[in-house]
């Protein structure tokens, strides 16, 4: 058990230190590496893994209620505990929603559960895609562009691999080797990008970056589980929210702040130490999920 887990982690976390040493070494410009990995190739991972890898899309929608759940549940049992604090709820809590399913989550539910799992995880990533690019942007300061969201090439992708999914429409072997090509280049871009941006965060507020990288997850777990009680869902799918709770913060909410003149500061010190964590929790979350 402990060598599986190892063989998880292990290319997750080198992947990522690569990124963060290259760009402490070279300058990097990383936007435009993320667009054409959203644009192109996450795409392309998405949508030959819902049209060739999922047996069945009909779990995907009841599937995606529980990633609501974490989402939103995360916000609404945490909301008084900031007011509490008296914390800046419009910077602190979409950090806590808004969780690093992209970056880290869609590597390790592949690595650790398999290409239908990947598949399946998808569905909760895209819940976390469009609540960032509409709830989270609006609790930033911003305003939901519901255009934009549907010319998003994730959303696009997405609605295609449903498509060919239900009429099971199949591809010549020499398509479906460059689809696979295509989409294998996602997953360690998508590490590499983490790690550069992880480089260029600053860890200036400490101690509420420990907090938020503690309530992040904690919070997403107990959601989690709520879920799983509400539904009746298979045992890799309560694997999989699992996982989806327990990720860290989402290195976007650092952006969004940044953009919209929050206290970017604090969200990015969330970022950077909730990532850290993972380090030592995920180890021992992958060993009872397994």
């Amino acid at each position: 058990m402990i060598y599986k887990i190892i063989e998880i982690l292990f290319p997750v976390f080198i992947i990522v230190l690569i990124g963060i040493f290259y760009a402490k070494r070279v300058k990097i410009d990383i936007d435009s590496i993320n667009k054409i990995n959203l644009d192109i190739f996450i795409p392309f991972l998405i949508f030959y893994s819902i049209s060739s890898k999922l047996p069945n899309i009909s779990v995907l929608g009841y599937f995606s209620l529980g990633a609501v759940i974490i989402v939103f549940g995360s916000g609404l049992i945490l909301y008084p505990f900031i007011k509490l604090m008296k914390i800046d709820i419009n910077s602190f809590l979409p950090a806590m929603m808004f969780n690093n399913s992209i970056n880290l989550g869609l590597p390790l539910a592949l690595l650790s559960f398999g290409q239908e799992a990947m598949a399946l995880f998808i569905a909760l990533s895209l819940v976390q895609v469009i609540g960032q690019f509409t709830v989270a942007e609006m609790m930033y300061g911003g305003k939901i562009d519901i255009k934009a969201m549907f010319k998003n090439p994730v959303i696009i992708a997405t609605c295609f691999g449903l498509i060919f999914n239900y009429f099971n429409i199949s591809f010549p072997s020499t398509i479906n080797v460059t689809f696979e090509l295509l989409s294998q280049v996602a997953i360690p871009l998508i590490l590499f990008a983490l790690g550069v941006r992880l480089s260029t965060v600053k860890l200036e507020n400490i101690k509420i970056g420990i907090i938020g990288a503690i309530l992040c997850p904690l919070s997403g777990l107990i959601m989690a589980f709520l879920a799983i009680y509400l539904f009746e869902y298979s045992e890799l799918q309560q694997k999989l929210l699992i996982l989806f709770g327990l990720l860290p913060t989402a290195v976007l909410n650092a952006i969004l702040a940044e953009k919209y003149n929050k206290d970017s500061s604090m969200v990015a010190s969330i970022v950077a130490i909730g990532n850290l964590f993972t380090i030592i929790y995920m180890p021992l979350a992958l060993y009872f999920l397994l």
